[in-house]
């Protein structure tokens, strides 16, 4: 598959990828990017009770040469995932671990994230026959192009029609 965005790729429909879905050297983009604001720094601050003074003290960050107080680092790793999700592991049924997540370049109140993401590695799973293992590269650009993060991650992908039923059972027992 060339690298298209999300949306043209999503061939899959509404349910997503599953582990047959998913070719060694595919790329694509995922799709709405992510505009980050300073209340995304602060949430994640209140929610994690990270208060290392470089993101969220201004002063501070400028005194350490920062043209701004910086997005969390570990913000822009998860987002650098997340953003995949609807393309890459809606259909998982566990997430295995990530073998790297680096920061490449700061990432500032106003950027854009917008994430690629490469099929690295795939195979069926030993143990769990309705399954198989799927490794991406995730890849975090700003709105300038600049690489800002990246990750590589691992998730036990379900194979089509061995997924638990996601959506209510209705009459005659189909999907709505």
């Amino acid at each position: 598959m060339a690298a298209v965005a999300g949306p043209s790729w999503a061939a899959w429909g509404e349910e997503g990828p599953y582990f047959e879905d998913f070719r060694v050297g595919d790329r694509f983009w995922s799709w709405p990017c992510k505009t980050l604001r300073e209340s995304d720094n602060t949430l994640w601050t209140a929610v994690t009770g990270d208060s290392t003074p470089l993101y969220v003290d201004k002063e501070y960050a400028g005194r350490a040469g920062h043209r701004d107080t910086p997005i969390h680092p570990v913000l822009v790793l998860a987002l650098t995932a997340s953003l995949a999700v609807r393309y890459t592991s809606i259909n998982s049924m566990a997430f295995l671990g990530a073998e790297y997540m680096r920061i490449h370049k700061p990432v500032y109140p106003g950027d854009t994230l917008c994430v690629e993401t490469e099929v690295a590695y795939k195979r069926e799973s030993r143990s769990r026959p309705d399954t198989g293992i799927v490794v991406w590269v995730h890849r975090a650009y700003s709105q300038s192009g600049e690489l800002v993060a990246e990750v590589k991650r691992a998730n036990l992908v379900y194979r089509r029609g061995r997924a638990p039923r996601w959506w209510p059972v209705g009459e005659g027992g189909g999907k709505p």
